[in-house]
């Protein structure tokens, strides 16, 4: 008996949570997308060059965990206060407390029966898609990814503790709470709201500390990417913490005092049912304003860490071209502790190179470092006024070589020294008052150049040859352009790996003279593709979680909702009004949490671009901008489609369709 009613309540819950529901599954469906990836032997998650990747998706998976947890047990306690005139009525009618907890774990049971079966169903698609996403940013074949029997058993080990934690909650709630409230407790009425005065104060000065912090936030972390000074990490969570309490209190604030004085405002309150919806957004907003901050922090922390995976995929492509202008580097070993005879030279090593792809340029240089270069001024005041002092040099000839081989211009020197730099702070500095002197000869500046660097250093000078005689060798280098772009690079770089000794003959180690630019890229991508898969993960369970409980909160309001349009048909108000009445009320509450995230995507951007500028990416500038925008425009999409699910299912149950 007991089995068939909990089946009853199943049926008819779904349809008043359909989309509720949906957005459990499509929960389950990511985290069984998730868990697969990490035993995907596509991506070989499993590999000890792999296992940070690994680490990272599963510290993320106990993150959602976490995090949905916690939202389906406060789900839970929604959908409980929703029924409790139902639990009223079960108790009076002579069933036990027992009986009822049986009733709502065997609902409890089959819902996360569906929801396990139909988001596993869902997920194999997802996964798919996310395993795709991520070989395509690590630049991997595309393949049909095989699944793996222990992702499933972890997810459904989640997916059980999951529902089972959100029944406990409900199990304390069923526990403590008396029948008079059960059965009477949708009639206690909402207390107004008192001092909405003070709550304009308490909403103003929440919103100068949210833009304080909001950009003692941003310099701070321009601070953090553009230099290295000390540890910012405590300073950089003060500032979220208090832009997270900033928004709550703001919220708050809003709910107290907005709705108050519109109440006073006599011209509007007289205009059709807009008294009725200030009623009713005045309950709900204040009840309410503590979730709805939280949410819009959510939001905003989804937005952000999207953005800054974007932003990282933007650097870290740039930084790999920057600092791998040749597809192979060799640098001649130079440690005198080790025996050279050992080393693989560039002669042994290019039939190794061409096995895996076919060498077509080959250039040797030479930089140089002079110790004893006096500068016009001492070098503490030269850091003062933000001028670099020039440590590496390269002779023009060296430098015209590896330009030709790049397809970059080349330079004529005319007795001068030229600057090239990567480094927007270096290439703001002025150098026309710097003369390097070199042996007996000055050299005056001659220009710097931005940009189509064929060497990896930041900042360097290129200076006439015979102005390196005086100077010392830093490094001797080999470099190679290939024709074939991608190769195995890992099997390469293992056969040009060799074992050394050291020359007290103690003690061997392995090593690599040669830089390859694949296998940089492959590390790369890797270590980068699991920021965007993460930071895509966390803002789509951010969106789903904070829509999820606006959903239920106005669904759970439905039926008080219908009693209240009910009286509003019998004094006369149409259908087409009552419609209008209850869109703005829907998305005076809907919408509330999705302002501030969106409008925080201006400063977000800049901030962005700001970042990319200082590290010498300017170009890339106008890219991080489309991509702001573009995570602002979808989730602002899938918000209003969820809105207009959300309001079609209430038009539904609410609007009445006669008079009395």
């Amino acid at each position: 008996m007991l089995a068939k009613l909990a089946l009853r309540n199943v049926r008819r819950q779904m349809s008043n949570y359909f989309v509720y529901f949906m957005t459990v599954i499509l929960t389950v469906a990511l985290l069984f997308a998730l868990c697969n990836m990490i035993f995907s032997p596509q991506l070989n998650l499993d590999a000890e060059s792999n296992s940070g990747m690994k680490y990272g998706l599963m510290v993320l998976i106990a993150f959602v965990f976490v995090i949905v947890t916690f939202v389906l047990g406060y789900a839970a306690s929604f959908l409980l206060k929703f029924r409790k005139q139902e639990f009223g009525m079960y108790l009076t009618l002579g069933m036990t407390r027992n009986n009822i907890l049986l009733i709502f774990l065997t609902e409890t049971l089959i819902m996360g029966i569906v929801a396990l079966g139909t988001g596993i169903l869902l997920g194999l698609f997802f996964y798919q898609g996310m395993v795709a996403i991520m070989m395509k940013l690590m630049q991997l074949e595309l393949t049909f990814a095989s699944y793996s029997a222990k992702g499933l058993l972890v997810t459904i080990g989640l997916v059980i503790a999951i529902f089972l934690l959100s029944a406990f909650t409900s199990f304390v709630y069923l526990e403590v709470v008396n029948i008079y409230d059960l059965l009477h407790g949708a009639q206690k009425s909402e207390k107004k709201s008192r001092h909405p005065k003070v709550w304009v104060l308490i909403m103003a000065a929440s919103l100068l500390i949210m833009i304080e912090a909001a950009m003692d936030f941003i310099g701070l972390i321009e601070i953090r990417y553009s230099s290295s000074k000390g540890n910012l990490d405590t300073e950089i969570m003060l500032d979220l913490l208090i832009i997270a309490i900033a928004l709550i209190f703001l919220h708050i604030g809003v709910a107290k005092s907005l709705i108050p004085f519109l109440f006073k405002n006599k011209t509007f309150c007289g205009r059709g049912t807009n008294t009725f919806t200030l009623r009713q957004l005045s309950g709900t907003l204040s009840v309410n304003s503590v979730m709805v901050g939280l949410m819009a922090f959510l939001l905003t922390a989804a937005i952000f860490v999207s953005n800054g995976a974007f932003f990282l995929k933007i650097l870290e492509r740039t930084g790999h071209e920057r600092s791998n202008p040749f597809d192979v580097t060799y640098v001649e070993n130079n440690d005198t502790d080790r025996k050279t005879d050992q080393a693989i030279l560039p002669e042994e090593a290019e039939p190794i190179i061409d096995n895996y792809a076919k060498i077509e340029k080959k250039c040797t240089y030479t930089t140089y470092r002079d110790e004893t270069n006096e500068l016009a001024e001492p070098l503490d005041t030269w850091y003062e006024k933000n001028v670099l002092y020039v440590c590496t040099n390269i002779s023009q000839s060296d430098f015209n070589a590896l330009c030709r081989a790049l397809g970059y211009p080349i330079v004529n020197l005319d007795g001068r020294f030229l600057v090239v730099t990567n480094s927007t702070l270096a290439a703001e500095t002025d150098y026309s008052s710097v003369t390097l002197h070199f042996g007996s000869k000055d050299y005056p500046y001659g220009g710097k150049r931005e940009g189509q660097s064929p060497l990896p250093d930041s900042i360097y000078t290129v200076v006439p040859d015979e102005a390196v005689e005086s100077l010392e060798v830093q490094e001797k280098k080999v470099v190679y352009v290939l024709e074939q772009k991608q190769y195995d690079a890992e099997r390469l770089q293992e056969d040009l790996t060799y074992q050394f000794t050291y020359a007290d003959g103690e003690y061997t180690s392995n090593t690599c003279d040669y830089r390859l630019k694949e296998m940089d890229r492959q590390v790369g991508d890797s270590e980068i593709a699991i920021f965007i898969i993460g930071a895509l993960y966390i803002g789509i369970v951010f969106l789903l979680m904070v829509m999820a409980i606006l959903a239920l909160k106005i669904m759970s309001g439905l039926t008080e909702d219908k009693r209240r349009y009910r009286m509003l048909s019998c004094l006369g108000v149409s259908e087409g009004e009552q419609r209008q009445t209850l869109l703005r009320q829907t998305a005076g509450f809907f919408f509330q949490p999705l302002i501030l995230p969106v409008l925080s995507s201006v400063p977000m951007g800049w901030l962005f671009g700001r970042l990319l500028q200082l590290h010498g990416c300017a170009g890339q500038v106008g890219e991080m901008y489309l991509t702001t925008f573009l995570i602002a425009l979808v989730i602002t999409i899938l918000y209003l489609l969820y809105f207009i699910a959300i309001y079609q299912i209430a038009k539904r149950t609410v609007v009445q369709k006669t008079k009395c």
